[in-house]
């Protein structure tokens, strides 16, 4: 039996039509030999990050994904000082 893990990342995206720029956060499960199974963005099931994108702000379809800025479920530690 294989086992599942989900790593949640946060993605930031650029419209290369009107220079937009957002973030979407994705869940990426794998099972144990490290490939992606599935992708979800808000529970649902999507395609990979870098996949047919469309600006949320003008709908174009020429979107450049910037990579994965790292999981989500990793708390940060503030700067000493």
């Amino acid at each position: 039996m294989r086992e599942i893990h989900t790593v949640t990342e946060a993605w930031d995206f650029q419209c290369l039509h009107c220079l937009h720029i957002w973030e979407d956060v994705y869940e990426a499960c794998h099972d144990d030999d490290g490939r992606s199974v599935v992708w979800r963005r808000q529970g649902i099931v999507t395609t990979a990050p870098w996949a047919d994108q469309i600006c949320p702000s003008c709908s174009a379809p020429q979107v450049k994904p910037l990579p994965a800025r790292g999981r989500r479920d990793i708390p940060r530690v503030p700067p000493q000082g």
